[in-house]
């Protein structure tokens, strides 16, 4: 099955987000838990989402239309990143703000390390989900399967 993936855009306001005429899905865990590794994995795509060893990168909203019928929304990474607190705290506030007011918004896979006992952030991140009433799933990733599998893509490529 051939998948099709494009980047849409980046921005900080749940209100410039692209037209919610598709369902959306949103990858939020820990900073550096490999969600940007995992939208690559998934649409057979080596750089589609920017990947960074340092925690943090991600300090947008990313939209990525997939095969023209659903987006998926890289969340920034809570916990941890390389910047200032300043900086978190605002990351955090469009990331609510997005959760809470998308009304395409089916589903956020909250990303979890399995090498990892669930964190106190990520248990209070699902509780977050649940006082409001924004439907998640855990998603158990191990990071290595998947940097294993970008490398056995880049050499089939």
């Amino acid at each position: 099955m051939s998948i099709t993936a494009a980047f849409i855009e980046s921005n900080t306001d749940w209100k410039k987000c692209p037209d919610p005429k598709y369902p959306e899905y949103a990858l939020i865990g820990r900073s550096n838990v490999g969600k940007s590794s995992l939208i690559n994995m998934l649409t057979e795509r080596k750089a589609l989402a920017k990947i960074s060893g340092t925690p943090g990168k991600t300090q947008l909203i990313n939209h990525f239309l997939i095969n023209n019928n659903f987006f998926i929304a890289d969340l920034p990474g809570y916990g941890y990143a390389k910047t200032s607190k300043k900086n978190r705290a605002k990351f955090a506030e469009f990331t609510l703000k997005f959760l809470e007011n998308r009304k395409n918004l089916m589903c956020v896979l909250v990303l979890l390390d399995s090498r990892l006992k669930p964190q106190k952030i990520d248990l209070e991140f699902m509780e977050y989900c649940a006082i409001k009433k924004i439907p998640f799933v855990i998603s158990m990733i191990l990071l290595c399967v998947v940097v294993s599998c970008q490398k056995s893509q880049k050499k089939r490529l």
